[in-house]
């Protein structure tokens, strides 16, 4: 049995690793929730891009753009989006070991990489991202999602890879928490497949063009699909960190329990032994 000493060490120790977990269980919880405004929005702003560009391209068969441009060399490039910490559970691994094995079944594919995990999984295995986004992962502004379409969309308009691919985490549905991979460009008809309620527009005049109102909603489509990803990843990993931060918690708070239980019965069995001393002591004392 450990000393009474030892034990109190013990449940201090795990009292603080308590207190620190659950300040970061709420403070994750916390950022969750705020962020869940921002997906709110730009589900909806995202979904009416959609829509509309279904609409254009269906009312007439003469658009053209870059990103339209279907390219078969065999060359892709993928961006992955993982954190700029740890202690969230299996969500850097599930994403990292995910996009790992695409790029073994692409050889040569290019490679992005958004947060401070990313960038070290891949260069301990030896490969070094073209480039990589830092400090993105916990501050995913619109602004920041700007820049990351713009270097996105340049790489695509100079030709240098056939396809760009965005690999993060879900954040909705039975796939909550497992790696999905999305296509950002190019942008083609089977891309809008999902939306049903796209309506006729044949006889709507655009001004001033059909052609101009697709270029102006473009890049607008490209920055609400960055954000999306950049902002549901994040929710998934506070939501993974909070899950993790609970467990984490419980598992402190029974730890607790079984230490308080033994420091107990060690008291016990101390003034118990201190009791038989003493009543030893008196009766070798006591005059015959």
């Amino acid at each position: 049995m450990q000393s009474i000493n030892a034990l109190r060490r013990r449940i201090n120790a795990v009292s603080q690793t308590k207190k620190i977990t659950g300040a970061m269980q709420m403070v994750s919880s916390n950022r969750m929730r705020q962020v869940m405004t921002h997906i709110e929005y730009n589900n909806k702003y995202f979904s009416a891009i959609r829509q509309t560009m279904k609409e254009v391209l269906t009312a007439s068969q003469e658009i053209s753009h870059p990103f339209l441009n279907e390219r078969e060399r065999g060359h892709h490039t993928f961006m992955v989006i993982a954190g700029d910490k740890g202690m969230c559970g299996a969500y850097n691994a599930n994403v990292l070991n995910y996009t790992l094995k695409r790029l073994n079944e692409t050889p040569g594919s290019s490679l992005i990489t958004v947060g401070d995990k990313a960038e070290e999984f891949f260069r301990l295995r030896g490969i070094h991202p073209d480039i990589t986004f830092l400090g993105l992962a916990q501050d995913p502004t619109l602004k920041r999602a700007r820049e990351v379409a713009a270097h996105l969309t340049y790489i695509y308009e100079q030709e240098l890879t056939d396809d760009i691919r965005i690999i993060n985490t879900s954040f909705y549905s039975e796939a909550k928490g497992v790696p999905v991979e999305l296509r950002l460009l190019p942008i083609t008809l089977h891309s809008y497949d999902d939306i049903l309620d796209a309506e006729d527009i044949t006889e709507i005049m655009f001004h001033p063009s059909p052609q101009t109102v697709f270029d102006m909603m473009v890049p607008q489509y490209a920055i609400a699909l960055i954000f999306g990803v950049m902002v549901k990843s994040y929710a998934s990993e506070n939501h993974a960190r909070m899950t993790a931060m609970f467990t984490a918690t419980s598992n402190a708070q029974e730890i607790l329990d079984d230490l308080n239980i033994r420091h107990n019965l060690a008291r016990q069995t101390a003034i118990t032994n201190e009791i038989a001393e003493i009543t030893g002591a008196a009766e070798s004392i006591r005059p015959g």
